[in-house]
């Protein structure tokens, strides 16, 4: 059997590539979605509607057939597109190839008159995800939606995170006689009705660098307690957040940290947790003034409302009031792999710790950070000290 599986374009027979009409005339057998059944049969009149794994069911199934198929997937074949799917799975004596067509990025953008080349590309499309990572930390973004993530959830999503500046266009049914865009921001397109299926570009003018360093300066200081910046920035490299890790903060304080860590987490979220009322208030105000807004605060005492969150892949605890084991064996309940990092200035909080992490049987590195700050005194600067404090790193097995 032969398999071509050709991109459609955005859906109109007007934007169909030569090479995939050709894969399409010259197949024994078309196989695509419903929704491109009806175009597809005014030029062909061997067309079957199958989902994705029935497509992969059949091929399998006819391996040994010999039988030109041609897979008609939307948009182009190389983004987002069940072709990989399809390659991956199917029999490894099926003879798969390729036609690529035009996606709705590039048809998109040509309608908005914009460019793509710097342009973060995601899919929300049958996936629980937000946007609001990806706009906080770049200047403009491109999402599919579909599924579970609709149009009305992105826009509901940026609303709730505060993102209420930013510019948003929606496109439904391109290229054909339904076609739709839509644009303004977030407020604006509030209670607009959108088709299940359409396409997102969020452009941001004040996106943040997620790779800058954050100074004590950038914070709004309050009553809570603040992770100094060096701690700060050696608990960060402890932790080696991926961009695309779900954390946990574990007594947030001011934010400093949560806010730092959503920098790293730049395709996530971090889920913060602060028993203080005024406190939250206070991480609220360091999100706006970072612009990190990828944080979802709770009020509320660790281990309660952690199961409201997605398992995490890494935690920072600045304060755990006691329930320190019971926290950790909470998120290792649904993480076995989780890294952890603690902090601690009492030899009591260190001996507690160590010994937590001892009954987990987890591994730990231990630094003891004593930093001093130059103070100026006259004409002269001193160095004045700052108590010392113990950054503890532990996980399952730690890599090396």
């Amino acid at each position: 059997m032969q398999v071509i599986v050709a991109g459609a374009g955005p859906g109109a027979l007007a934007f169909y590539t030569e090479h995939t009409l050709a894969a399409i005339r010259s197949a024994d057998l078309v196989l695509t979605a419903q929704r491109l059944a009806a175009p597809l049969s005014a030029i062909a009149g061997n067309v079957k509607v199958m989902g994705v794994m029935d497509t992969i069911a059949y091929l399998n199934e006819h391996a040994e057939k010999e039988e030109k198929v041609c897979v008609v997937a939307s948009g182009d074949t190389g983004f987002y597109s069940i072709a990989r799917t399809i390659a991956d799975r199917v029999d490894p004596n099926i003879s798969v190839s390729f036609a690529c067509g035009i996606g709705s990025l590039s048809y998109f953008a040509a309608k908005l008159k914009i460019g793509y080349e710097q342009m973060k590309l995601v899919s929300l499309h049958g996936r629980e995800s937000s946007i609001v990572p990806h706009v906080c930390y770049n200047e403009s973004v491109f999402a599919l939606t579909g599924g579970t993530i609709k149009a009305a959830d992105v826009i509901q999503q940026l609303l709730k995170s505060g993102l209420t500046a930013v510019r948003v266009h929606v496109g439904e049914h391109l290229s054909s006689a339904q076609e739709r865009i839509v644009s303004g921001t977030p407020t604006e397109l509030e209670n607009i009705q959108f088709d299940d299926l359409a396409v997102v570009v969020v452009e941001n003018k004040d996106y943040v660098n997620r790779h800058k360093t954050l100074k004590d300066s950038d914070f709004i200081r309050g009553k809570s307690p603040m992770t100094k910046e060096a701690v700060r920035n050696l608990s960060l490299a402890a932790l080696e957040i991926e961009p695309q890790d779900i954390v946990y903060d574990i007594g947030a304080g001011t934010g400093s940290v949560t806010c730092a860590m959503a920098y790293r987490a730049s395709e996530s979220m971090v889920y913060a947790v602060e028993k203080n009322p005024e406190a939250v208030d206070l991480v609220k105000e360091n999100m706006a003034a970072t612009g990190a807004r990828n944080i979802e605060i709770r009020c509320a005492l660790a281990p309660d409302s952690l199961a409201e969150f997605p398992p995490a892949d890494k935690v920072f605890i600045g304060g755990s009031t006691g329930n320190l084991r019971e926290i950790m064996e909470a998120v290792l309940q649904r993480n076995p792999e989780a890294v952890f990092v603690v902090t601690a200035v009492t030899l009591e909080t260190i001996t507690q710790a160590v010994g937590v992490f001892a009954a987990l049987s987890m591994e730990t590195e231990t630094i003891c950070a004593n930093i001093s700050a130059a103070q100026k005194l006259g004409n002269y600067h001193l160095m004045k000290a700052e108590n010392p404090v113990y950054i503890i790193k532990g996980a399952k097995q730690l890599e090396h």
